[in-house]
């Protein structure tokens, strides 16, 4: 019995030291991802504008595509802040901020490469999405962002815990790291034409990320955020067919469906896009419907 129980305790041991030291393994190399630099070089320089008119709806897609996560004014947010797993916030954007020594290839960068000035990669980060906007569109934020008024606002640094490195590490947050997956050397495709078309309303369901909430296929997903409901399915499958074009448009505007339930803008930034103009939703709604009417997705919890 002493002897089962001396060999059961060294068994127990050693699996507490594999676990040990997987654990170590996967948090140092979590920590060396956070940590690379890159050389990253966009396929071609963008001629920033200057005239108001692309300035102004420069704003229209800064306010649709980035105050959700860093604010209406641009000077960030506190973006996540878990004790448990650490803190990110999303940086200043003003000239007061650490973009202040920006250049338009750095602010390109930033936006559709995901990695920050030194090179290192910009964690939650939406650049996979972004590498798809047009350059007109891109340039367009950047010249922006570039008139608004300095806001002496600071925050701190990343910071991740030995927890969230391993759940970074295991693909528990999802594809956090953008600039790991995208092919930096494919040149920004055109945007289409503006019109209430599936087509145009499909660059705009790529630039607002639908996908990380609703799924792949649109059908019904999962944000990689443990607090978020199911992202339901926007195809022909789910109930969006019944809300009609105006009930969709008026949904985006005011975050009431036309059942009556109100949306929550922690997990459905109704807010952005509602910044976007009557047509652009209009656009977004047609290119759902055109989607194959599929079964709503099931998730494995």
């Amino acid at each position: 019995m002493k002897k089962a129980l001396k060999w059961g305790g060294i068994a127990l041991l050693a699996l507490f030291l594999v676990a040990a030291v997987t654990a170590l393994s996967l948090a140092g190399t979590a920590k060396k991802r956070l940590a690379k630099k890159y050389d990253v070089t966009p396929p071609a320089a963008l001629a920033i504008p200057s005239d108001s008119t692309s300035i102004a709806e420069g704003k229209k897609w800064a306010d649709a595509l980035c105050s959700g996560c860093h604010g209406a004014d641009m000077a960030g947010t506190r973006f996540f802040d878990v004790p448990d797993l650490g803190l990110i916030c999303a940086p200043n954007l003003t000239p007061g901020g650490p973009t202040k020594t920006y250049t338009d290839l750095d602010w390109d960068r930033a936006i559709r490469h995901g990695v920050n000035k030194d090179g290192r990669g910009l964690l939650i980060m939406p650049a996979k999405d972004f590498q798809y906007m047009s350059d007109e569109h891109t340039a367009q934020i950047i010249a922006y962002l570039k008139t608004l008024p300095a806001a002496e606002q600071n925050w701190p640094a990343v910071k991740t815990t030995f927890l969230c490195d391993i759940l970074f590490q295991t693909g528990a947050f999802g594809d956090a790291l953008n600039v790991e997956t995208i092919d930096h050397a494919r040149p920004a495709p055109p945007a289409p034409q503006r019109a209430v078309s599936p087509e145009y309303g499909a660059y705009l369901v790529t630039l607002s990320g639908c996908r990380s909430c609703h799924g792949a296929q649109l059908n019904g997903g999962k944000d990689p955020n443990p607090e978020a409901p199911m992202g339901p399915n926007l195809t022909p499958g789910g109930s969006l067919p019944a809300w009609t074009a105006d009930g969709f448009l008026k949904t985006m505007r005011t975050g009431v469906t036309p059942y009556g339930k109100e949306l929550n803008p922690k997990f459905m930034p109704w807010k952005n896009v509602g910044y976007l103009a009557d047509d652009q939703i209009q656009a977004i709604y047609a290119y759902l419907m055109a989607q194959p009417k599929l079964e709503t997705a099931v998730i494995k919890k």
